[in-house]
């Protein structure tokens, strides 16, 4: 009105709240992205596709059998993995699991000697999770916490300057807390990061697991392995799910992720689709970004606009 003369303090502020809701607000005042984005994809091929770049990735997760230094075809996989990443400049976590067509848990020292047999041929990886979705049941180390703890205890005492995380565990297994609880006993030192494998948190958008290991652990934790799954095999049942729904998902990766900037991490799984689940019968699981001929999916296009990136649709025509 005329005769009022506003404090300077007050004129900012009322023109600030004026751009806020003009929807011009500076970029500098919106909440920063806390988390760093990467896939966990097996194929060495996926690191040469030049979107993998445009999306800005920076890390890579591949699981391996606790002694693949040890066996012939497993190392020959594991290089070929690694060289890929390596020429991508992507920084690759290496997590630990049950040997190929052998269910059996290590020993403390097998799975050290072959550990150490690892870091001689690659010692410029750092990054390790001693053993993947530990919590499972069909992993030797479900009902024994204590012996994960001891690969933890083995790689974070022969690993100085590395990151060691805890055991993958995963949101399916109910009670991982009284799983984690026994693990912490053995476990020294205690785990900085947790990862996690948020599968049935993201289809149902649902934040409740996510908060009660944010609520019972310390440090940071990472999504190690998720993903809107287009189809898969369950006990030789086809469950079909489709790429809208595998879209859906993929955003809700991103808000529950937003929960805390303790979440520093997510892994995607995976890059290409194996085909049809007709034609690619001895697939189990298709969790794609992009179809088996290139193209982008619903779900890749959820995930560049989380990252705000542009994402072609189609394959460059040189990949």
């Amino acid at each position: 009105m005329p005769g009022i003369t506003l404090p300077a303090k007050t004129l900012l502020a009322v023109f600030a709240a004026s751009l806020s809701l003009l929807g011009l607000a500076s970029a500098a005042q919106a909440p920063a992205t806390t988390f760093t984005f990467g896939l966990a994809d097996y194929e060495p091929a996926t690191f040469s596709d030049p979107r993998v770049a445009a999306l800005g990735v920076h890390t890579a997760r591949d699981v391996v059998p606790w002694n693949v230094a040890l066996v012939p075809r497993d190392r020959a996989a594991v290089t070929a993995w690694l060289a890929a990443v390596r020429r991508a400049s992507i920084t690759p976590l290496i997590t630990f699991q049950h040997a190929r067509n052998d269910s059996r848990a290590p020993g403390k020292a097998q799975f050290l000697r072959a550990f150490l047999r690892f870091r001689a041929l690659f010692p410029w990886v750092t990054e390790f999770c001693p053993w993947n979705e530990a919590t499972h049941s069909g992993q030797p180390t479900a009902r024994h916490p204590r012996l994960a703890a001891q690969y933890y205890n083995a790689i974070a005492s022969h690993c100085s300057g590395c990151t060691v995380t805890a055991p993958d565990t995963l949101d399916a297994d109910g009670n991982i807390e009284s799983w984690i609880g026994t693990f912490l006993q053995t476990a020294h030192p205690y785990p900085k990061v947790w990862p996690f494998n948020p599968y049935l948190s993201v289809r149902a958008n649902n934040p409740r697991a996510i908060r009660r290991l944010l609520s019972y652990v310390h440090g940071q934790v990472w999504f190690s392995e998720v993903g809107g799954i287009v189809w898969w095999r369950f006990h030789g049942r086809l469950i079909y799910r489709g790429v809208a729904d595998a879209g859906r998902v993929a955003k809700n990766i991103f808000r529950l992720a937003g929960l805390s900037p303790r979440i520093t991490r997510i892994y995607y799984y995976h890059w290409r689709s194996p085909g049809t689940p007709q034609a690619a019968k001895k697939f189990t699981w298709d969790a794609g970004l992009v179809s088996s001929s290139g193209v982008a999916r619903p779900a890749l296009l959820a995930v560049a606009k989380a990252l705000h990136r542009h994402i072609p649709m189609a394959p460059p025509g040189s990949f």
